[in-house]
This record gives structure tokens, C-alpha cells and sequence, in this order.
């Protein structure tokens, strides 16, 4: 099996690099003669100290999308831009053989719409991989309302054989990992409004309970992606959870700040409060917005775990993945106690009026 990659991103290399010694080859294409020669001479070190990572071909990197004729899959992974991927996807339907499975890596876009113009939609789906690939093994398969079944089970199968876990999503729950996570984030900064907590301390609660603190995340994904997904992915019951965060991140932007350079979210804090430590005098402020925190979040999965379409067994071990989560949703459930629950939402949905406050059925989280 030949693998196509086409973008040099942090994700179009953390993938390549990934794929280098599995059962396949590996192509990757870039415009950026600069990221090829940095990729080559890596590549080149790689497999000097670790020989036995050398498939059957040697990786190729390249600036032709010419040389993925030959490919069996082509991943896209460039930027979160539709017309970019449309036009990308157009030409290599021109280029590829007739049976190459085309995948966006999109994280914010959804399948049908960077497909929209392709011929062959039975072969398009979405594989969004999460960063960095070394510790998360998730992979959303986000199929297309014309992708057919034997392109699912062929990308199941390649999936797995890279060591991949696969999340198949359908209809409007496709991208759901990606909605959870900037929901999420989105409700943590909503957070910052009431005044008692600065944007770091929100993010140090949420990181003793993730595997990330959630502005951290938000920074070191980059605002340029972090705003398409505020763009893209929200439905009529987040729309407003929304826009706080994404008017903060476009100003930011507008100032040259992306995020990753130091210049994000967590930068803004005042220094004279960067260091507060975790008082006694603060404790009680800690564990209400922890218990807000979680009660969003449990909220949030279970409105989603009603969909007959999601596989709740995969959904709950991919989040337990993706986020980090230590015990099980049923176990945290279990812990919080549904009384605690439904008092923390009922009490924000009294002061907001805000229907993405009322509560969920958890009796899925029984079921698990």
C-alpha cells in the first residue's frame, strides 16, 4: 500500500514521520522547498539511527503532486481553507489512479462540503488525526453522505494497521471530537466573564482534569485553526457560546499573534497575578468552576451519546483518549452524583437562559 500525504504542516510531518517502518510506503508532497530539505535531512537521520524502519521503499518527499499517482490513499493536511482543499482534491482526482481513497485531515470542515465537487464521492471520506500522534492513537472517520461502505472498511483496516484507532462518525456528528474540544473551550472562557478567576487559573483546573490545560491546547493548536473551527463547527445551540472566544481570537490575530509564538490566550494574563497560588481562601472558587467544568462537559457528551449512529463504546474510549481523562465516563458520572449534576446546569441555564444548559439524559452514562 502507497501512502500520499500533501501538506508539510506540523500534522503533514508528525503523520509522514509516523508512517515511516509501517507496511506501507509513504509519499509527501510540499510546496515549500525549505520544509523538504529540513524533512529530507530528518528523514535521512531517522532511518541512519533506526535502519529497521526503511520499508520496502524509501520515503519520497517531493513538490509534485504528479508523484502520488501511484498512491492507494492521498490525506490532505493542509490549511483550514475550503477552496484550497477543494482545488487540491480537484486536481488529483486527474492525477490518481481510479481506485485511490481521498481523505481530508480537516478538523473544522465538513466532509461533504470539501468533497462537493469531486467525481468520485463513493472514495471521500475524513480521517482527522490528533496532535501529537504519538500520544493520541484516535483517528475521526468522518464519512460523507456518499462515501461508500467498502471505502469505510478499507480505511478501518489501514487505520488499525498503523496502530490507529478509529472513530466512525456519521451525519451530525461527524468531527464530534473537535466540537466537544472547542466547546469545551469556549465555555471555559465564558467562564473568565464572571471576574473571580483569571484565564490561567481556569486553565490550571482544567489541566488536573484533562490531559491539557484547554487554553493551552488553544494556543499551541494556533489560532488561524482554532478560528475556523469557532467558525465552522458550531450548530444553533453553540452559536452564542461562541463568539466570545472567537471575537478575542480574531483581535488577537489582527494584532500578528497566532498562538504558538508565545503570544496566545495564557500571554494576556495580568503578571501580577500569573503566579497566585492555590490558597485556602480559594478553594471553594476551585472546586465550584471544576464542578461547572465538569458538568459542561458530561452535559455536552451525553446530548451527543444520543445519536443511534455513534458507537457509544468507541466514542467513550475516544474521549477518554483525546482528552485525557484518568477514569471512565460512567466512573466520573458516578463521582459527581446526578443531583450535583443537574443542580450546577439547572442554576446556569436560570442565569443565562442559554438551552445549551439544560440537562441531557444521563442514563447513558449508566448504560456504559
Amino acid at each position: 500500500m502507497t501512502i500520499g500525504i500533501v501538506g508539510s504542516g506540523r500534522m503533514g510531518q508528525d503523520l509522514f514521520y509516523s508512517l515511516i517502518g509501517c507496511e506501507c510506503s509513504v509519499i509527501l508532497v510540499s510546496k515549500s522547498p525549505e520544509q523538504i530539505e529540513k524533512i529530507t535531512k530528518k528523514t535521512q537521520r531517522i532511518l541512519k539511527r533506526d535502519p529497521q524502519r526503511m520499508g520496502k521503499e524509501t520515503p519520497i518527499i517531493t513538490d509534485r503532486l504528479t508523484d502520488l499517482a501511484s498512491c492507494d490513499v492521498i490525506i490532505e493536511t493542509v490549511i483550514e481553507d475550503l477552496n484550497v482543499k477543494q482545488e487540491i482534491f480537484q486536481r488529483l482526482e486527474e492525477i490518481a489512479k481510479d481506485t485511490c481513497i481521498f481523505a481530508t485531515n480537516s478538523s473544522s470542515l465538513d466532509v461533504t462540503n470539501v468533497f462537493n465537487y469531486g467525481k468520485a464521492k463513493e472514495r471521500c471520506l475524513g480521517l482527522h488525526f490528533f496532535y501529537p500522534l504519538k500520544v493520541i492513537s484516535t483517528v475521526e472517520v468522518n464519512v460523507g453522505t456518499d462515501t461508500s461502505e467498502e471505502t469505510v472498511k478499507e480505511m478501518v483496516k489501514f487505520l488499525s494497521m498503523i496502530g490507529r484507532k478509529p472513530l466512525i462518525l456519521r451525519g451530525e456528528n461527524r468531527l464530534v471530537l473537535s466540537k466537544l474540544l472547542i466547546s469545551l473551550a469556549a465555555y471555559t472562557y465564558k467562564l473568565s466573564f464572571d471576574g473571580e478567576l483569571t484565564l490561567k487559573e481556569l486553565d490550571g483546573i482544567t489541566k488536573q482534569m484533562l490531559l491539557f490545560g484547554i487554553f493551552e491546547m488553544v494556543d499551541s493548536t494556533g489560532f488561524p485553526i482554532i478560528s475556523q473551527c469557532l467558525t465552522n463547527l458550531p450548530d444553533d445551540l453553540h452559536v452564542t457560546l461562541y463568539q466570545p472566544l472567537l471575537l478575542q481570537i480574531t483581535d488577537l490575530m489582527k494584532q500578528g499573534k497566532d498562538g504558538r509564538s508565545g503570544e496566545g490566550l495564557l500571554s494576556l494574563e495580568d503578571p501580577h497575578r500569573k503566579e497566585i497560588a492555590i490558597m485556602e481562601s480559594r478553594a471553594e472558587q476551585y472546586e465550584a468552576y471544576g464542578l461547572k467544568f465538569l458538568s459542561f462537559l458530561l452535559n455536552e457528551i451525553a446530548r451527543y451519546m444520543r445519536d443511534p449512529l455513534l458507537d457509544k463504546k468507541q466514542f467513550e474510549e475516544s474521549i477518554q483518549e483525546v482528552l485525557g481523562l484518568s477514569v471512565s465516563l460512567n466512573a466520573l458520572y458516578e463521582e459527581l452524583q446526578e443531583d450535583t449534576l443537574l443542580e450546577t446546569l439547572i442554576e446556569e441555564y436560570k442565569k443565562t437562559l442559554d438551552p445549551l444548559f439544560c440537562p441531557s439524559d444521563f442514563n447513558v452514562f449508566r448504560e456504559t
